[in-house]
């Protein structure tokens, strides 16, 4: 699996969540974010799927996170790797 795979697979599990909770989210009047493990620098290699998850996640609505901006990939994803 290449590494643009792999991110966008992530990307896909988080959108899937995101329509989740996007219902309820939206009583509360609360604008749904997708955070992504991956990086706005291109000297990292997840850069490679950065446009790819940019367009996928804005065209399903949400708004869109990259580190280091996303908070929730930024401190929470590489301890939650299997």
């Amino acid at each position: 699996m290449t590494i643009t795979q792999r991110m966008m697979n992530e990307v896909a599990k988080s959108v899937e969540i995101a329509h989740l909770l996007s219902e309820m989210l939206s009583v509360y009047k609360v604008d749904m974010e997708v955070h992504v493990d991956i990086n706005t620098q291109p000297c990292f290699k997840s850069h490679a799927a950065l446009k790819d998850a940019i367009g996928y996640i804005t065209g399903m609505g949400f708004v869109f996170k990259a580190k280091p901006d996303a908070f929730a990939s930024t401190c929470c994803a590489n301890k939650l790797v299997q």
